[in-house]
């Protein structure tokens, strides 16, 4: 009689965590399918959000998939799958579960999910955060060179979240490097941008002259508001 309880309880407690347990990335992406059938930027945010908060490891397959025009709907369901085209109007689709090859299925049963230039930004802004904390440090390291290329505002806070937990001493120096480029360029708060420029005083990379170089223009940033009389704002 107690291994019969036992085992009624373990099935009970089972039966009770499966909807939680079921949760999956055909989940999400069914949750937020009004708003990205519709691919506004002002309401796309949430299922971006949702997928990469999710901890699920397809999230970065999907978000990459859907930035690349390579994620498609089917008709009939509404289900979302990454496809590739297959040539006579066929696309052959991959479930985002487990990459599993679903075979070739005509066009003209499906949509493909087409972002504009706004949702691809936000798309690229939340893979950041996976390709910062990639187990790889290879792939940690061209993240931050692609943030030096190409450094936006939206970077800033996936950037600093990526520091803290950084277990190569190099790599975290050179994230804690950018993110006091960023902040001088990007952050909001005028105060947490001269903290950053006093603790890069006396740096004479290529990086930082080119990120100070616009705060000393003739014409001064908005955030730092009228100079005060005498004052050589460039020097």
């Amino acid at each position: 009689m107690r291994a019969f309880f036992a085992v009624f309880l373990a099935l009970l407690l089972g039966g009770a965590a499966s909807p939680g347990a079921a949760q999956g990335i055909q989940d999400i992406l069914q949750a937020h399918r009004a708003a990205i059938e519709q691919g506004s930027r002002t309401t796309i945010g949430p299922a971006i959000g949702a997928l990469a908060e999710s901890g699920l490891p397809q999230a970065q397959r999907v978000l990459q998939s859907w930035q690349a025009k390579a994620m498609w709907q089917r008709r009939s369901d509404g289900r979302f799958f990454y496809g590739e085209d297959a040539g006579g109007g066929m696309v052959a689709l991959y479930d985002f579960e487990d990459d599993a090859a679903l075979g070739e299925v005509a066009g003209a049963e499906l949509t493909q999910i087409k972002p504009n230039s706004g949702v691809r930004a936000l798309i690229g802004a939340a893979l950041v955060r996976f390709q910062l904390s990639d187990p790889d440090p290879g792939r940690r390291l061209a993240a931050l060179q692609a943030i030096q290329r190409d450094p936006d505002a939206s970077q800033l806070e996936p950037l600093r979240a990526a520091i803290a937990d950084e277990p190569d001493p190099a790599i975290r120096a050179r994230k804690e490097r950018l993110e006091r480029l960023l902040t001088i360029g990007y952050d909001p708060d005028p105060a947490r941008r001269v903290a950053a420029i006093e603790a890069a005083s006396g740096g004479v990379s290529l990086e930082l002259r080119a990120t100070l170089t616009p705060l000393v223009a003739t014409r001064r940033p908005a955030f730092a508001g009228p100079p005060p009389a005498g004052l050589n704002t460039a020097r």
